[in-house]
């Protein structure tokens, strides 16, 4: 496989990662211009704040499409947005800056900034991960056939599950109750 092909299969591939970081962006957006906010300002935090999420996602995507990362697992992407959230929000603030004051700035104590945002990161993690994998359900069936990285993420999903149900079956847990 050509290095041009192989990106083209991990773009086609983070499909569901982009689209949870424009989707929040759009909300972003929506809610700027919901509580006022001119225009272009409500513009430009969407745009703030949703292309960092997007180019985020997109690399979270590709760490898991190349199996550095497992498929569906909290821990991995709970520690990858604990890092790429707060900086998503950070570039979204000195965006917001530029915009409102003409001149970028980081926020007054920085490392408080991020701090904080990398404790709420968590909600982030948990939101990102059932997005990505509801729209990917969807996605990467519709691509097996032609992308190797969806091929081996709904192998990796149908190998979880497989796995699953023989643990509920051994368990018992998927026997009917009998009644006396």
């Amino acid at each position: 496989m050509t290095q041009t092909a192989d990106l083209k299969q991990l773009a086609e591939f983070s499909v569901p990662a982009v689209s949870v970081g424009a989707a929040a962006g759009v909300i972003a957006g929506g809610l700027a211009a919901f509580v006022g906010q001119p225009f272009g300002w409500a513009v430009a935090t969407g745009l703030g704040l949703g292309v960092p999420l997007m180019l985020f996602g997109a690399g979270y995507s590709v760490l898991m499409g190349m199996g550095k990362i497992p498929a569906g697992v909290f821990a991995p992407a709970a520690v990858y947005w604990v890092i790429a959230f707060p900086l998503s929000l950070l570039v979204h603030s000195v965006v917001t800056e530029w915009v409102v004051t003409g001149t970028p700035g980081l926020p007054p104590d920085p490392w408080k900034f991020l701090a904080f945002r990398a404790l709420v990161s968590m909600g982030f993690a948990i939101g990102f991960l059932w997005m990505h994998e509801q729209i990917g359900r969807h996605w990467w069936p519709h691509i097996l056939e032609r992308n190797i990285y969806a091929r081996r993420t709904v192998e990796q999903y149908a190998h979880l599950a497989a796995a699953l149900e023989a643990r509920k079956a051994a368990t018992g847990r998927g026997r009917k109750k009998r009644v006396a």
